[in-house]
């Protein structure tokens, strides 16, 4: 059995240090929600870059590298994306799920899937992919039950925009890494 988001996402390219705000910028367009420049939501997300990459952006902070890397600062209560949606009249809410406290991954893709949920999985690319950050975010476009097969829209540079992975995999990933408590599965669902 094949799940899939319809319509799929609008697939974007991160600028540098901007996972997140890529892909809630995919969230928002698919949902017809207008949204910033990555630069702009990321800001509002806490980004902080390194002193010689501020240069690139018009608003960013510097500072030391964080724990999980340069990027935004979700974790912090102020730069929260539940913040941010708040901030910015969004009727959204974002649940975060840590990979133990699921019973049935598989189910709980399906289900997110079918009740018209965006899935944003917060993983280590370089364990999953071989490449990347050690703490990045991409959207689950798919899931193929048969297979255990998951099309992931990653935003990130130089890289296919849709990759393939198992299931299975991305479960030991999220398993096996300690960077923060951000690791997981973000569901992105309108409020009530």
């Amino acid at each position: 059995m094949k799940i899939s988001i319809i319509p799929k996402y609008n697939l974007k390219t991160e600028k540098e240090y901007c996972c997140v705000p890529a892909v809630l910028q995919m969230v928002q367009e698919r949902r017809g929600l207008e949204f910033s420049s990555q630069e702009e939501i990321g800001y509002q997300l806490g980004l902080i870059v390194p002193k010689e990459k501020a240069h690139l952006f018009s608003k960013a902070r510097i500072g030391r590298i964080p724990k999980t890397g340069w990027g935004t600062q979700t974790s912090k209560k102020q730069y929260s994306i539940n913040n941010y949606f708040i901030k910015n009249n969004l009727p959204l809410e974002l649940t975060i799920y840590n990979v133990q406290e699921i019973k049935n991954v598989s189910e709980f893709v399906i289900q997110n899937l079918m009740n018209d949920n965006d899935i944003i999985i917060c993983y280590n690319s370089q364990f999953l992919f071989d490449d990347g950050d050690i703490e990045h975010v991409s959207l689950i476009q798919e899931i193929e039950t048969e297979n255990d097969k998951l099309i992931i829209v990653d935003p990130a540079i130089r890289v296919p925009k849709l990759r393939k992975t198992k299931l299975s995999k991305l479960i030991r990933v999220l398993k096996s890494h300690e960077a923060s408590m951000l690791i997981g599965f973000w569901i992105v669902s309108r409020t009530k």
